[in-house]
């Protein structure tokens, strides 16, 4: 009965006997709780609030026979086991055999307490035993335990990472589909672009014919105004001819004039009336043949003039039809252009007395872009004539237009380039203007920007009568 008891008050204190008896030192441990338990005897799981109170009442729990057999049996076949117990049977005989013998009773009584102590020493061997076993089962449980929540952990692992999987599936197949649906959607665009490069080579070629076309009307009416210029040079050359013969004939006839009328004042010098007469209209003829030979001299002069404007005209127009090709196919497509101005102190000359223009090359700001080109008034317009040199940048009407965004507005930089030998000290001269257009058809109102003469003449704008200078469009 007392081992009875402690096998039961060890069971009461979940399985954990001679706590008291095997005291050590304190070690510090990590205690790792589970919301459930398994019992070590029927392997049922319970909550942590029910697990002491199962192992009390389990009918797994052995339990010495109380008929003194030695043997432990499962409560649960208890009763069973005391209608079979052997132990049961000997102790009737034994009652059987105490009315036969009472010495007997006696020698049977100090054997049985003789075995009773080896059984009690067999039995706290026992118990040793299955505390050490009931032990070892504790620690198996805890490692089922982990292992059970640890497959528990990787299952739901598994069944995450199968989820996961199956969503990347199907993001696959729904990017196969739409990069198949993009794929045939590349493709009709690429025919598309084909088709319509096909149709712009086609509209481009014809008006490259029409352009040539052009040129080729522009190069007849050229030869025709040359023409026309030259019979006018002509014509000009015979009216200036005949304008000196007869100022040459007017010349010897004042002359004549002057001898006869010294003659009359010799033969006539003693009426001073007739002298004075004379002397006065002779004053009044020489004014008026100095009048006529001003007259002359400013005929002369704008016939000059106007042959040099009508050379400029002819020098213009034949720019003009070079410009015409140039359009139909400009080089320049960088939106960047470097000019050469040599021979400056002679242009600058010519622009002082002719009031002449400079024009540079075509170029464009892109591929197909906007047709562009610097104008220079090297001695300046209006206000700023005689001390600046005026430049602005030009919108012409080229041969992409109508596939352009109007109204036009771009911004350049003009650099008058430092031509300094040593690069390290150069200092560019830099203005920043503002292009704009309304449209194709429409007259650009130009934004003129002045340079001072002293500026370039400064420094080493100008070197060997040459100066540089660079345009380059910027992106808005």
């Amino acid at each position: 009965m007392e081992s009875r008891r402690r096998v039961r008050w060890a069971l009461s204190r979940e399985i954990i006997p001679d706590q008291a008896e095997e005291q050590e030192p304190a070690k510090s441990t990590t205690i790792i709780k589970y919301e459930k338990s398994s019992c070590l005897f029927c392997n049922e799981w319970f909550d942590a609030q029910t697990f002491t109170e199962h192992l009390i009442h389990c009918g797994q729990v052995l339990e010495e026979c109380p008929k003194g057999c030695l043997a432990f049996i499962p409560r649960i076949r208890m009763r069973s086991h005391l209608k079979e117990c052997p132990r049961a049977k000997q102790q009737q005989q034994l009652l059987n055999g105490q009315r036969l013998s009472a010495s007997m009773d006696r020698l049977d009584q100090q054997q049985s307490d003789h075995r009773l102590q080896a059984l009690e020493q067999d039995v706290g061997t026992i118990r040793s035993v299955l505390n050490e076993e009931i032990r070892q089962r504790l620690h198996l449980i805890t490692d089922v335990g982990n292992i059970r929540k640890q497959n528990q952990v990787v299952e739901d692992w598994n069944r995450d990472t199968d989820e996961v999987v199956g969503g990347l599936r199907r993001q696959i197949e729904e990017e196969a589909s739409q990069r198949a649906y993009a794929l045939e959607q590349n493709q009709l665009d690429v025919q598309y672009c084909c088709n319509i490069t096909q149709s712009l080579k086609e509209q481009v070629e014809s008006r490259l014919d029409e352009a040539q076309k052009l040129v080729n009307q522009l190069s007849l009416d050229v030869t025709f105004h040359q023409n026309q210029l030259n019979d006018n040079i002509l014509k000009l050359e015979e009216l200036i001819f005949e304008n000196e013969r007869q100022n040459r004939d007017k010349f010897f006839q004042i002359e004549e004039f002057m001898q006869q009328i010294n003659e009359d004042i010799k033969t006539k010098l003693g009426n001073s009336d007739y002298v004075t007469t004379k002397q006065a209209t002779l004053d009044y003829e020489v004014k008026n043949v100095k009048n006529i030979v001003c007259e002359t001299e400013e005929r002369c002069d704008k016939l000059d003039r106007a042959l040099h404007q009508t050379m400029q005209n002819l020098s213009d127009l034949e720019n003009q039809m070079a410009m015409q090709q140039r359009i139909a196919s400009v080089q320049n497509i960088r939106g960047h252009l470097i000019w050469r101005i040599k021979d400056y102190s002679k242009k600058l000359d010519e622009a002082k007395q002719y009031d002449t223009i400079l024009h540079s090359a075509m170029f464009s700001n892109k591929a197909f872009g906007y047709a562009l080109r610097l104008d220079i008034y090297l001695n300046g317009k209006g206000t700023w004539k005689g001390r600046n040199m005026i430049a602005c940048l030009n919108v012409l009407s080229g041969e992409y237009d109508p596939l352009l965004a109007w109204p036009c507005r771009l911004q350049a930089e003009i650099v008058i380039r430092d031509q300094s030998s040593n690069m390290a000290e150069a200092q560019d001269y830099v203005k920043t203007i503002f292009v704009r257009k309304k449209s194709d058809d429409f007259i650009q109102s130009n934004q003129y920007f002045h340079i001072p003469h002293k500026v370039i003449t400064s420094r080493n704008y100008l070197r060997n009568d040459a100066m540089f200078i660079e345009v380059r469009i910027l992106k808005l």
